[in-house]
């Protein structure tokens, strides 16, 4: 069990303390969240243009929010797009290898899970993926990188054995970030007056966390890929997904 933490910002000219606000928010998220995982956290700011910031460490949230380091990471402005963060509970590969904490990046892809995947071994072998780290999260994500668009993707994804839900960005695409809610929770609420959209791996985090802002739950089915674009943050898309497949043959991006 890991935990899930994070925001996408709609396109907005916001004041240095609305940002602020919004940082304070996620970091409660953040923190929230480290009831879930507590072997490691880590945060990934995206921005427009397809440059990021990755700060991770080994211990739990509390630990991270106190480096001296983390508001630095933090610091948001105008051209940042989303923040993906993560609190960990390992089941393989040690946190004091920072490739195996999350966020991920794999390729152009930098995502976060929560579950496992069961056959990643498996998929590296067959699908010849690259692979830097020891946790099977960072497939997932291999697999993100490898697809050509969402239906490739989808189509990939449907050679996981496990559970999971996850939220990634295509640094290639950095309006673009895309929550996967599978067998495992993740929730997202709307706050209007920031258009931005805040998610969390449990819902009473969002609304502790909002509370004093108001705000509406959006509705995240299971097995759905969610596509949200900074353009508009509450026209999202939802595609059904599946990911119990047992032929490894029927891998393909095709």
């Amino acid at each position: 069990m890991c935990g899930l933490a994070g925001f996408i910002l709609g396109q907005k000219r916001r004041r240095h303390a609305e940002l602020r606000l919004i940082g304070g928010v996620f970091t409660e998220l953040l923190l929230l969240n480290q009831r879930r995982g507590t072997d490691a956290a880590g945060l990934a700011v995206v921005r427009k243009d397809g440059t990021y910031r990755l700060f991770k460490r080994p211990g739990p949230a509390a630990g991270l929010v106190a480096d001296k380091l983390y508001w630095s990471a933090l610091a948001l402005g105008n051209r940042v797009t989303a923040v993906l963060g993560h609190t960990r509970r390992k089941s393989r590969g040690s946190e004091r290898n920072s490739l195996n904490n999350h966020p991920i990046r794999a390729g152009r892809v930098i995502g976060t899970h929560n579950g496992h995947i069961w056959n990643a071994d498996r998929l590296v072998e067959a699908l010849g993926l690259p692979r830097m780290a020891e946790v099977d999260s960072e497939v997932l994500f291999r697999l993100a990188d490898r697809a050509e668009d969402e239906a490739s993707f989808r189509a990939l994804l449907r050679c996981c054995r496990g559970r999971m839900s996850a939220a990634f960005v295509d640094l290639d695409h950095p309006g673009v970030v895309r929550l996967i809610k599978g067998d495992l929770p993740l929730y997202a609420a709307h706050v209007p007056r920031l258009r931005a959209v805040f998610y969390a791996s449990e819902a009473w985090m969002l609304r502790a966390a909002l509370d004093g802002q108001r705000h509406e739950m959006l509705e995240l089915d299971p097995f759905t890929l969610s596509t949200f674009g900074v353009g508009d943050v509450l026209d999202f898309t939802q595609t059904d997904v599946s990911f119990m497949a047992t032929e490894l043959k029927r891998c393909t991006t095709k």
